[in-house]
C-alpha cells in the first residue's frame, strides 16, 4: 500500500513538474511572438549606442536616442565623436540641427543612405530582423526570456546580420571580415516585447582586429506623446542651396 501511494505521489510530482515545464518557451517560440505582437507597439523610445575599437587605436563611438510617436514622426539626437546633431523625420521629410542650424536634408535621404538606417531603428523592422535567434539558447528570467546567439564564425555573424535591410553594408562588411567570433543576447519581456540588445564580437582581417560593441535598449513602448516639429526647424534651408552658395561663394 505504502509503495502504491508513494508511486501515486511520485507520478503525480512528475507530471506537475513537466505542466510546469511546458510554461518555459523555446527560443524560437519567443521570437514568433515578438515577431507576431510587434506590429502592436505604435510608439517607443530607443537607444542605441555602437563602439569600434580598432586594434591599437582610439575607440570610434555613436550613440542615438530616438523617439517616435503613434503618426510615425521621429526624433533623434545623435553624438558621434562629440559632434551632436538633433534630427526629426515625417514621412519623407528630413530636419536636421548642427551647430545651430537647421538643414532640410529630404532631398538627401536616399543618396545618404539614411532609409536603410531609420529602418534598423524601427521597432517592428527591427523585430522582423531577429529570425537568428531562433537558434539561439532560450533562458527564462524574472522579466521574460533571455536568448543568446552565439557566434562562431563569419557564417554565424551574417546570419544575425542577413535580415537587416542593409545589403551595402553587409557587402561591404564580407569583403572586409575573414573571422568574428562573440556572442549577442536579446531580452524579451513578459509582454513579447524587446527590452534590450547586447552584440560583443572580435572583427579580423589578417593581423588587423577590431572589437564591435552594440547595446540597444526599448523603452516608453506605447507611451510616447506627438511629436511636434519646432517652427525654426520648419524654416531651415535646403541642403542643395546651401551648397550651390557655398560653391558661388567659393568661385
Amino acid at each position: 500500500m505504502k509503495l502504491r501511494i508513494l508511486g501515486s505521489i511520485f507520478l503525480s510530482s512528475t507530471l506537475l513538474l513537466a505542466a510546469c515545464g511546458n510554461d518555459e518557451k523555446s527560443s524560437s517560440d519567443v521570437v514568433k511572438d515578438l515577431q507576431s505582437d510587434a506590429k502592436k507597439v505604435e510608439s517607443y523610445h530607443t537607444d542605441n549606442q555602437v563602439e569600434i575599437a580598432p586594434k591599437g587605436q582610439e575607440a570610434q563611438k555613436v550613440k542615438i536616442g530616438m523617439d517616435v510617436d503613434k503618426k510615425q514622426t521621429a526624433k533623434l539626437d545623435m553624438d558621434q565623436a562629440g559632434q551632436k546633431m538633433q534630427i526629426y523625420v515625417q514621412g519623407k521629410k528630413m530636419l536636421a540641427q548642427t551647430q545651430g542650424q537647421w538643414i532640410d536634408l529630404s532631398s538627401e535621404v536616399k543618396n545618404m543612405d539614411i532609409d536603410s538606417s531609420l529602418d534598423q531603428l524601427n521597432y517592428e523592422k527591427y523585430a522582423k530582423s531577429l529570425s537568428a535567434f531562433k537558434d539561439a539558447e532560450s533562458k527564462k528570467v524574472d522579466n521574460g526570456y533571455q536568448l543568446t546567439y552565439n557566434i562562431k564564425d563569419k557564417k554565424d555573424f551574417t546570419k544575425l546580420a542577413n535580415a537587416s535591410g542593409n545589403k551595402k553594408q553587409l557587402q561591404q562588411f564580407e569583403k572586409q571580415i575573414d573571422k568574428v567570433s562573440g556572442k549577442a543576447v536579446l531580452n524579451v519581456n513578459k509582454k513579447n516585447q524587446i527590452s534590450s540588445y547586447k552584440l560583443n564580437a572580435k572583427l579580423s582581417k589578417g593581423k588587423q582586429s577590431a572589437n564591435l560593441k552594440s547595446n540597444i535598449k526599448y523603452t516608453k513602448l506605447n507611451k510616447v506623446d506627438e511629436i511636434k516639429i519646432p517652427d525654426e526647424a520648419k524654416k531651415a534651408k535646403k541642403i542643395e542651396d546651401i551648397q550651390k552658395g557655398a560653391s558661388n561663394k567659393a568661385s
